[in-house]
């Protein structure tokens, strides 16, 4: 459906002894440096399937849509972020986390760390309930609530956060809270 972000991160330790050999370096042996152990860490970002084909998504109603688009398996709970340009037109998507058929673990790190690789300005996250009742739980506020602090600090705007059943409903925080949302 859309790009779906995959990301690996490998640190490497090495020593400037092999460093030096790996570079081709012909001093000799006493104009070496003394081997020291060095560590570099690579990230790699990788993007996969079609572009997401979307118009700018300043509805709910549209973030719905899309979501249950994107989620096919809804008998566990799925949490994605939809990375957004400055004109609020998707980027890329990420399925953040799979849980339980109760509850998903989110954390502020996955949920930005392809924000800022992707340059993106602005995030809309949402999860199914597969309960079907799409009211928020305590979890689901506190959630949203530090994720918008966080997106503050990163300069990164939480435009909303919403909660979509198989049924058709959903919930918007940006709809019952405005005042907290862009």
């Amino acid at each position: 459906m859309g790009n779906e972000i995959e990301i690996r991160d490998r640190a490497h330790e090495t020593n400037t002894e092999k460093a030096w050999d790996l570079e081709g370096a012909s001093l000799p042996f006493r104009a070496r440096p003394e081997p020291e152990l060095f560590s570099s860490r690579e990230v790699t970002i990788q993007f996969r399937g079609p572009a997401l084909k979307c118009d700018a998504l300043r509805e709910p109603r549209g973030v719905a849509e899309l979501v249950r688009k994107i989620l096919r398996d809804d008998s566990k709970e799925h949490f994605l972020a939809i990375y957004l340009d400055a004109r609020h037109r998707p980027l890329a998507h990420s399925v953040v986390s799979i849980g339980t058929a109760t509850a998903s673990l989110v954390h502020p790190r996955e949920v930005f760390q392809p924000a800022l690789h992707l340059g993106a300005v602005a995030l809309i996250v949402a999860h199914n309930h597969p309960s079907g009742d799409p009211r928020p739980s305590g979890e689901d506020k506190a959630v949203t609530s530090r994720l918008g602090e966080v997106g503050k600090l990163l300069g990164v705007t939480l435009v909303d956060s919403v909660i979509v059943t198989r049924e058709g409903e959903y919930h918007s925080f940006r709809e019952s809270n405005p005042g907290d949302f862009v």
